[in-house]
Formats: structure tokens, sequence, C-alpha cells
């Protein structure tokens, strides 16, 4: 039997394998107490104390008495069945690495676990872990300088207040109410049909506003930054829009235009009519009153936004190269409804297509 030297360090922090639970077999057989067994095999007494108790079976004698013996099948058995409830190993401790893009990806370029999941697993790295995964790290504290804090979509929740007072809407005008859309705009089949809202500054904050043009099939955006919240300002927006891509270009767009009831967008002829020609450029539809689910797709965009204007700011104060930033950030941000590609790329595809 092949034993360590007595004189060797202690084995620290390692369980006994299946070699030297035999030999603390054959040894306890032969009659060497828990101490001297240690030291034969470079363990600490205690460690063999609790082995002799793991492995502990009773024996019948030829005599029919009982005996309690250590037994190193025993004893391997219970260590891999308790091996087994552990959970996996911690997937990224030795990978600093893999580390190190996580917080790249969430603290530097604003990205959400999901993203990063996705791109580690296009990226062909070493080490691909699962959102969840990212997301239990983040917990736990495991990853350096990121913590739930860094996490803006976790920020926000909870957040959300209902208005105890609404003041009556404008109903949509006759063939402009959103049950009037052609059947395609639902579907999300073609492309061309956006949403409209407007994001305003703090109450106190002046009358600057961005108004936000959300594309439904690509979830491309547009932002634009408006002097205040009237139809003027709104339609003199479009107007610029129509202008720098032409009326034709504007058109096959922009086939549909869906907006809520705010008094800035009521104004169905102004919207609809070109500033070429005085022809029709667009199709205006207006969603129910309290129905913000119906332009849902605005409604995230505008979440976006958030992560660069906070409720309460004056927006006054973002310069329009800002603007263009976090436009051109939202719009070139890999999307899980788009299978992690980007809005950007699905509005390319279909304007070539």
């Amino acid at each position: 039997m092949e034993l360590h030297d007595g004189s060797a360090s202690l084995r620290k922090g390692k369980h006994l394998n299946r070699n030297e639970r035999i030999q603390l077999e054959g040894l306890w057989k032969a009659g060497y107490p828990p101490s001297q067994i240690a030291v034969l095999l470079g363990r600490h007494v205690r460690t063999i104390d609790r082995e002799l108790e793991r492995g502990r079976v009773e024996h019948l004698n030829s005599d029919l008495t009982r005996l309690l013996v250590y037994n190193a099948d025993r004893a391997q058995d219970v260590h891999d069945l308790n091996a087994s409830a552990k959970g996996p190993p911690v997937k990224l401790k030795a990978h600093s690495a893999a580390e190190e893009i996580i917080r790249l990806h969430i603290v530097d370029k604003r990205q959400s676990p999901e993203v990063v999941a996705a791109l580690m697993k296009r990226m062909q790295i070493e080490v691909i872990v699962c959102a969840k995964t990212i997301y239990t790290y983040i917990n736990n504290g495991w990853i350096p300088g990121v913590s739930n804090e860094s996490l803006w979509e976790k920020r926000q929740r909870g957040k959300k207040h209902k208005s105890l007072f609404r003041k009556a809407k404008r109903i949509a005008a006759p063939g402009h109410g959103i049950s009037d859309r052609p059947a395609e705009v639902e579907t999300r089949e073609e492309a061309g049909h956006w949403e409209i809202d407007l994001v305003v500054s703090g109450t106190g904050q002046g009358t600057v506003a961005l108004l936000t043009l959300v594309e439904r099939k690509s979830r491309k955006m547009i932002v634009r930054k408006i002097a205040d919240k009237t139809q003027r300002a709104v339609q003199r927006a479009l107007n610029g829009i129509e202008r720098s891509m032409g009326p034709e270009a504007f058109r096959a767009v922009f086939k549909t235009i869906t907006a809520d009831n705010g008094g800035e967008f009521l104004d169905v002829e102004a919207l609809e009519c070109s500033v070429f020609g005085r022809s029709r450029r667009t199709s205006v539809y207006y969603a129910h009153p309290y129905s913000s689910w119906e332009r849902g797709t605005n409604e995230n965009g505008n979440r976006m936004i958030r992560r660069f204007v906070p409720k309460g700011s004056d927006i006054s104060k973002f310069t329009r190269n800002q603007i263009a930033d976090f436009e051109k950030w939202i719009n070139n941000y890999p999307r899980k409804i788009l299978g992690f590609r980007t809005a950007e790329e699905m509005f390319i595809q279909q304007v070539a297509a």
C-alpha cells in the first residue's frame, strides 16, 4: 500500500479521493488510530474523523454479532451524492476576460444581460453564459464593478403610479380611429407604419419637448427636438423630415402614423398634408383614450430615451448632437424581439427590399 510521506504538508481544501478512501479503510482495519492515519495520508485529524463517520456501515460477523466499520465504497457514494446537490460550479470564477466583457457591455455600453448573453454567444468566446446566469452573478455581487444599480431596466421597476384624476379626451375624426387602420398595420407584416408621441420636459422646466416616431416592424426610432407641445411645432418637425427625404420617399416610408389623442396631434389635415404640392403624404390614425398599450412600440421606445433624458429633465439643455447620439444608440441596440439584431439593421433591410 502506497502512503503519503508523514512529513508532507497537509492537503487543505480538497476532498479525499477514492484511492485515499481505500487506503483509509485498510489502515482502519489494521487498527491505526485516526491521528496516525491523518499523518500517513497528509490530512487533518478532523478530516479523518468526518470521513470515518461518513463511511460507517453496520457489519454482521459470523457469530451474528454486529460491528460498525468504515467502508470506502459507502463513503464514496455518500460523497458523490452530496456533490451532486451543490449545483453547477461558478463558470466565470477563473475567466476574468469573460467578466470584463460583461462589465464593459453592461456598465459602459448600457446593455441588458439578455443582450450581453447573445453577444457572448456570437463572439464564440471560451466561456458562454445565459442571461439568467449573468443576473445571478450580479445579484450575488460576483462581477466586480457591476451591481443591480448598473441595470437600468431593473432600477425602473415598481416606479409606476396611477393617476387618480383624468381629463376628458377628444374623439378622433371619423375614419381616423385605430380600428380604421389597415389590417397589415396590426400584424407588423408590412414596413412603413409608425407610432408618434412626445417626451416632455419636467414640470417648471420649460416647454421644449422631443417628438418621437417609431416604426412598428423594425423599431427604428426618429427623434426631433421641438420648441413646444403645439400642433404647429409637430407639423414643422414632420415637414422637416419630409423635406430631407423628398416627397416620394416620405410616402413610401411613412404609410401610416398612429398617435394618441393629445391636442398636438389632432390637426389631422395638417399632419397628412405634404409640403410639396399639398397632396396627402401619409394617413394618420388615433388610439383610444387612455389606451397606451395600443401604441406599445412607441411607449417602449420612449422608455429607452429615458435612459438619457430622465423624467423631470429640462430638454432644452440637450443639444441636437446629444439627441442624435442617443437616437443612434437606440437604433443600434441589439433587441431581443428582433432576434438580437438592431433596429437600424432591420430598417435598412426593409428599405432595400
